[in-house]
This record gives structure tokens, sequence and C-alpha cells, in this order.
């Protein structure tokens, strides 16, 4: 599940951007891949300006990844400079995202409110228009110790 979560994912970003840099988030259509969808987070995103941190705001959370979190994470929002949270080691990266929309898989581990060690398999996919990133889904697999 691991690879193939961030596999799927990516081939599914590919096929919706197709010659584009990243995908419109108004192709996203999450039923298609609704197998994996448990496991996904789905981020709005807010460019600051000159060179202050973005801020990115959970819009979706699939049911796997609310229970990992241990509650419903949407609504809230945060800046990508914000390292004080949990699982903020799991977006530590999105700036390179924004900054050059391309794919991104990471690997890591955190603390959970549950004081479980969280390690984590992550992909990060940037959607958005004319270079500018809007949403940033991204896909998880995880294990508590």
């Amino acid at each position: 599940m691991d690879h193939r979560l961030g596999d799927r994912l990516i081939g599914y970003w590919d096929i919706l951007r197709k010659d584009q840099p990243m995908p419109s988030f108004n192709h996203l259509n999450s039923s298609a891949i609704a197998d994996i969808w448990q496991n996904c987070l789905l981020f709005t995103v807010a460019k600051a300006a000159d060179d202050k941190p973005s801020t990115l705001s959970f819009y979706q959370m699939g049911e796997k990844v609310r229970g990992m979190y241990g509650r419903d994470m949407v609504g809230h929002s945060f800046n990508t400079g914000q390292r004080h949270f949990q699982g903020a080691a799991i977006i530590k990266r999105v700036e390179e995202i924004i900054s050059n929309p391309s794919t991104l898989t990471d690997v890591g581990q955190f603390v959970n409110e549950r004081s479980k060690v969280v390690k984590y398999r992550s992909c990060l996919l940037p959607f958005g228009q004319d270079g500018k990133v809007t949403h940033i889904l991204v896909g998880l697999s995880w294990r508590e110790f």
C-alpha cells in the first residue's frame, strides 16, 4: 500500500494534467480514487506576498487521516513556516511545490496527540492554474508505534 498509494495518485495526477505543468483543481474527482481517498488530505493554498510563508487550510480529510490526527482539522489554517503543530512534518516541503509545481514524495515521522510515534510516507500533488498553486492533495500511508 505504501508505494501503491503514491504511484496511483501520481498516475492520476499525470492523467489530469495532460501536457500542463499541473492539473486544474476543477478536474479533481475524488470518486476516481475513492478506494484511496480515505488516506488523503486536501489543502487550499493562499500564496503570501513577498517572501512570506503561504497559508494552507485543511479543505478535506479522509476518514483514516482524521483518525491519525485524532480530530477533524477541516477549516483549520496555518502558515507553512509554522512547525509546532501535529503533523507539520508532512507539509514541511510544501513551499517547494508552491514555487515549483511538481509531485513530491517524502518520508518521516512525528509524535501524535496520543504520544505515539507516527512514521509516514507522503505524496504531495499541486493543483492550480496559470502557474499558481491553489490546492495541494496529500496522500498518506503510516504506522503508529
